[in-house]
């Protein structure tokens, strides 16, 4: 009997989503901590503005540089947690980290950025450089 191979990968590729969110789940690990954190990029015609969402990470953590045409956001996370009963002790420590590039879709001033970080969310300001059109005399 023939089976289609795609059908098969798909298959494959859900059981093994299903095992991986077995397994975070027992190591209670949310599954929002191991992908990328979700970003916008909106291009306003004065300026970009970028939003990543880092539920859980400390201001201090977070590290930004940018050029005129790319921007780069990092961060790392550390938790201990230790818990004692009789004689008995219980340690989980995690870290996580992310970093994350984005090409910018125009030419920026990175010296007048501005970046906030309130509730989780990070948002950052990219004035756009002005670009005069100049008119070209054909010769």
């Amino acid at each position: 009997m023939w089976r289609d191979p795609m059908e098969e990968l798909r298959n494959i590729e859900r059981r093994m989503n299903r095992l991986f969110a077995e397994l975070l789940r027992e190591k209670s690990i949310p599954l929002s901590e191991v992908r990328e954190p979700p970003a916008d990029l909106v291009d306003t015609g004065k300026e970009i503005k970028v939003s990543v969402e880092l539920p859980g990470v400390k201001r201090e953590d977070i590290k930004i540089s940018a050029t005129e045409r790319e921007l780069e956001i990092s961060a790392e996370v550390r938790h201990e947690q230790e818990k004692r009963e009789g004689n008995y002790v219980k340690r989980e420590r995690s870290y996580r980290s992310f970093r994350r590039s984005f090409v910018l879709p125009a030419e920026v001033d990175p010296g007048k950025a501005r970046a906030t970080y309130r509730n989780g969310v990070l948002e950052i300001t990219l004035p756009r450089l002005r670009q005069e059109r100049k008119s070209i005399k054909v010769e």
